[in-house]
């Protein structure tokens, strides 16, 4: 593993995901734009509604993901390289069963929808399906990627599909015409894309592997059994709630509602996309042994985050409605619920965070019931709220679930060891403490920038 800092490792990391991430968004930008220019707002909701289906069968594909992930990099950190080896290998192979398995079930099993739908839709069903075959192969390769450090190819991946997606689009957009079935082609076929850009990565990066036998002991199972069960679960309740959601304002409102909400919740995610959180979740593995630096990153983390959070939502204030006017202005509608929701931006960013910090402890029990108090809060709210006040009830309905989560997640790291806990006024003082840790990492970013400056 590489010995440099866990401070460098993370403005590598953030550099490359921020500059990738900013390059992403201005051709995503350009993607939505032919998608909502050419699709109806009921075309618009029927494809989110089949987006939020598939995302509902594919959380199958990442049960137990994360915190076999996460035991992955400790071993490979530990030095332990052929149990990290055999255990990747055991996800690798259930996830390609099961991304096997679902590909067949929905691509032959669509046409038993015909009862409901016609075959237009039902083809689209099929040609979505072939995405479980590339979620069960990306994940994989992914996670040897990361573990290397190699963040600027896993940061450049979605651009990558992006710019595909957008080459598609515009021939169809200026030559021939842009409709339902397209989008959907166009979102596989770049998706794929991507895993072609990154085999040769993955064929370089795991060659160390190759001089080493894999252990003989088998993880998986053991790992699910213990911590791991709770993540079995855990993604299953946070997809039904999301699916539910998507659902509930079809049934109460309308097609078109779910196009409108889906814009104000994409404008939402893709400012909060833009959290320096990227990195974390492989660097903060590598330093689960060492308790008090995991302490002092969760702790300045935290803080700076939030605080970055806040200028970062009202950037977005100013400069969303404006870019909304100019291109999309059949969404306008979408815009005061947008503006109200940027109020919970803050609290994302706390939950980014701490969730990383749960995962590498293995506190994988918490962070199921977190999703399960989720769906218990807010299922019984979007079918009193939705009815009642629309899709306002859903912003309500926001709030109060988060405030739920959150003060729920505050009560447990005030009492979790190691003391992962940042009292609210930490967050807005700026002491000694503060200065020396910004004063260090300017310092080693100079120092870092100079000596590639001095190799050109």
């Amino acid at each position: 593993m590489s010995s440099t800092s866990f401070s460098w490792d993370y403005l590598r990391g953030e550099f490359s995901y921020g500059f990738w991430n900013v390059a992403t968004k201005l051709v995503a930008a350009l993607n939505t734009f032919l998608v909502i220019f050419s699709l109806t707002i009921y075309e618009y909701g029927s494809f989110q509604l089949l987006l939020a289906s598939y995302a509902g069968a594919a959380v199958l594909l990442s049960v137990g993901g994360g915190v076999v992930r996460n035991d992955i990099l400790r071993f490979e950190a530990k030095g332990r390289s052929s149990e990290a080896k055999k255990l990747f290998y055991e996800l690798l192979s259930v996830r390609i069963a099961t991304g096997v398995v679902l590909w067949a079930l929905v691509f032959w099993g669509a046409p038993l929808l015909s009862f409901k739908y016609g075959p237009d839709y039902i083809s689209l069903v099929r040609i979505l399906s072939f995405l479980f075959l590339h979620d069960a192969l990306i994940a994989g390769v992914m996670t040897i990627i990361e573990m290397r450090k190699k963040f600027n190819a896993i940061a450049s991946r979605m651009f990558i599909a992006k710019a595909v997606q957008l080459s598609l689009l515009s021939y169809f957009f200026f030559f021939q015409h842009v409709n339902l079935r397209v989008v959907v082609i166009s979102l596989v076929v770049s998706m794929f894309a991507t895993l072609v850009f990154l085999l040769p990565s993955f064929f370089e990066l795991s060659a160390p592997w190759r001089r080493i036998k894999g252990s003989s002991d088998f993880f998986l199972l053991k790992i699910l059994r213990s911590y791991g069960k709770w993540e079995i679960l855990q993604p299953i309740a946070g997809k039904f709630t999301s699916l539910f959601e998507v659902w509930a304002i079809k049934v109460f409102i309308s097609t078109e509602a779910v196009a409108i909400f889906s814009i104000a919740q994409i404008l939402l995610n893709t400012v909060a996309g833009f959290f320096p959180v990227n990195t974390l979740t492989t660097l903060v593995p590598l330093e689960a042994g060492n308790e008090e630096k995991l302490r002092k990153i969760y702790t300045y983390g935290t803080k700076y985050l939030s605080l970055l959070s806040v200028f970062m939502g009202i950037a977005a204030f100013v400069a969303v409605p404006i870019i909304i006017d100019m291109f999309f202005n059949k969404y306008i509608v979408s815009l005061p619920y947008f503006n109200t929701l940027l109020l919970t931006l803050p609290i994302l960013s706390v939950t980014a965070v701490s969730t990383v910090f749960l995962i590498t402890l293995r506190r994988q029990k918490f962070l199921f019931f977190q999703k399960l108090l989720k769906s218990i809060v807010a299922v019984p709210l979007y079918l009193l709220l939705l009815p009642a006040f629309g899709l306002w009830g859903l912003v309500i309905q926001n709030f109060i679930t988060l405030s739920v989560m959150t003060i729920s997640l505050y009560l447990y790291l005030e009492r979790t060891k190691p003391k992962l806990f940042v009292k609210w006024y930490d967050l807005i003082r700026f002491g000694e403490g503060d200065r020396i840790f910004l004063l260090n990492a300017f310092s080693e970013a100079r120092m870092r920038l100079f000596r590639k400056f001095l190799r050109l």
